[in-house]
This record gives C-alpha cells, sequence and structure tokens, in this order.
C-alpha cells in the first residue's frame, strides 16, 4: 500500500514540478521581451499591458505563496503522526483555470498592478518564487502534502491540498500566458 502510494504521489510530484518548471520559464522569456512591447497598452478601455500582467502574476504568486508555506508547515508537522491518506492528489480538475474562457474572475484590489515595478524586479521576483515553489514541492517528497488541505474559492473548487495549491499557482500563469497569445503577444 505505501508503495502505491508513494507512486501515486510521484507522479503527482512530478507534473506539478514540470508545470512549475515549464510556467516560470515562459514567464522568464516574456519578461525577456523588448521593453516596448511589454509596455505597450492595448486599445481597449481597462486593458493591462503585458508588463502589468507580469507583475499581477508575480502579486497572486506572492498571496499564494504565503498559504501553500503555511499549509506545507501544517503538512510536514502532521506527518510526525499521522499517515499519509491513501489516493492520490486530483491535479485535473484545475485544468479549468489555465483556461480564459473557463470562468470569469476578477482580482482583489491588493492583486491589482501598480504599473510602476520595473519588469527586471518582477523577473528577480519570478526567480525567488520558483524556487520557493521547488523547494515546498521537494519538502513534500513522500505525499506529505496531502495532509493539509485548505479551501479555495476560485472556480468552486473547495478544498485543494498542497500539491493543488501549487499546481493552482502554475495554472494561473498559465491562464495569462494563454490571454496574452491569444491577444497576439507571444509567450
Amino acid at each position: 500500500m505505501e508503495t502505491a502510494m508513494t507512486v501515486n504521489s510521484l507522479a503527482t510530484i512530478i507534473a506539478v514540478h514540470s508545470a512549475l518548471e515549464d510556467v516560470f520559464s515562459r514567464l522568464g522569456a516574456l519578461c525577456a521581451r523588448p521593453v516596448e512591447e511589454l509596455h505597450q497598452r492595448p486599445d481597449y478601455p481597462g486593458a493591462w499591458t503585458v508588463s502589468e500582467h507580469l507583475e499581477h502574476i508575480s502579486l497572486v504568486n506572492h498571496y499564494l505563496l504565503l498559504t501553500i508555506g503555511k499549509g506545507v508547515a501544517t503538512a510536514l508537522r502532521r506527518a510526525r503522526t499521522q499517515p499519509i491518506p491513501p489516493g492520490v492528489s486530483d491535479i485535473s480538475r484545475l485544468a479549468p483555470i489555465a483556461d480564459p474562457d473557463a470562468f470569469t474572475w476578477e482580482p482583489p484590489g491588493h492583486m491589482i498592478p501598480s504599473g510602476t515595478r520595473p519588469v527586471a524586479e518582477v523577473r528577480a521576483v519570478f526567480n525567488a518564487q520558483q524556487a520557493r515553489c521547488l523547494a515546498l514541492l521537494e519538502q513534500m517528497a513522500m505525499g506529505e502534502g496531502r495532509l493539509c488541505s485548505f479551501r479555495m474559492s476560485v472556480y468552486g473548487l473547495g478544498k485543494l491540498d498542497m500539491y493543488q495549491w501549487l499546481f493552482f499557482l502554475a495554472q494561473h500563469g498559465f491562464w495569462h500566458l494563454e490571454f496574452l497569445a491569444r491577444r497576439g503577444t507571444p509567450g
């Protein structure tokens, strides 16, 4: 039984790791685009520039990582006295989070970009966030992330374990990359 859980946890960990590597790589490449492209405002009311999308993603990641960090600490503490529950962390139910057509959701005020952060600073933040995500994932190498779940209100997702929270973070970045691609910005 433990071998099956470890294999299932390993598959989840690999998928989450891959998604994090991919999204941060693509965000880094987008940060490297010409400055004039990053600051060009689309010609419709309320549209964000690419640099504002990048800043927003970094803000969302910041707040998600506060929750994820607390959850991982709780999960690791619980792992000292509790068995890891059977089953797998279902990250497939988070697929709609990367689809701009799946639902509408307005970001809270504290996650709206100021438009004043230099892209180089945002890129440095992304590098630190990627390292933090991967370190948290590594700490949960034996399935411990299933020992703590927090409620996620977005898209009515309900309780998500820590692997799902990390995958949500990646999916949110993919949402913006897809949105920008549809708008004509390669990323």
